[in-house]
């Protein structure tokens, strides 16, 4: 039980990581850059600062800044609707896959509620789970952050010094965006897979969600 107490808290630190820690510093280094480019902020004061001082200093920020990015991130995952796997497209290609589940009750049951019953079953299985949950949210809201990034390269690219390296960095900002919200939205999907799939073994899960099968129509969607 402690073990699995661990492996829950260590899937937790993980997904804040991923979630809110490294885009906040996507952000946070963006931020500094610009402040710095306007010379408002001097770099080497801010090097010159104690070693602890800064990481705990860029820790925080970077966490905060995840947190107040986050609505704006879910904003943007919505605007583009491309490539956009939902609840339903998962259930769709699980049952593709596996025929023998078509009728079960917990295919159509709620992600959330079958996140819970996982974490009750397999505690280390519902930490792969949130792993997938928390890079997928990574790669949706450093999506953000890139695509400030990309205007900043642009602004550069009208009004700064160097115009073939700001060309370059908008470039691969471009790509980068574009892989961003196409791979994230790729997880995502896989985390659903994987939810219905650990449940399919959950011995009479179907039990606690009615006895009234289902109906799925359609096809699975290509990966």
């Amino acid at each position: 039980m402690a073990n699995q107490g661990s492996i829950v808290t260590l899937a937790v630190g993980i997904f804040d990581l991923f979630t809110y820690g490294i885009p906040g510093a996507l952000h946070l280094s963006l931020i500094i850059y610009v402040l710095a480019r306007l010379n408002i902020i001097d770099l080497t004061s801010l090097a010159s600062a104690p070693s602890v001082l800064q990481l705990v200093g860029v820790a925080v920020a970077s966490y905060l800044l995840g947190h107040l990015a986050y609505p704006l991130s879910a904003l943007l995952d919505k605007v583009a609707p491309r490539w956009n796997w939902s609840v339903e497209d998962a259930r769709l290609e699980f049952v593709a896959r596996v025929p023998q589940a078509r009728d079960r009750p917990f295919v159509r049951t709620d992600a959330s509620l079958l996140l819970a019953a996982v974490e009750l079953h397999n505690k280390e299985a519902a930490g792969e789970i949130t792993r997938l949950q928390g890079l997928a949210l990574m790669l949706r809201n450093s999506a953000l952050a890139l695509l400030f990034a990309l205007v900043v390269s642009v602004i550069e690219l009208v009004v700064g010094p160097d115009r073939v390296l700001a060309g370059g960095c908008a470039a691969l900002l471009l790509v980068s965006l574009t892989a961003a919200i196409r791979h994230g939205r790729r997880v995502r999907h896989w985390d659903r897979l994987k939810t219905l799939e650990i449940c399919f073994w959950i011995p009479a899960i179907d039990d606690r969600f009615g006895s009234q099968p289902p109906v799925i129509t359609g096809s699975h969607p290509r990966s």
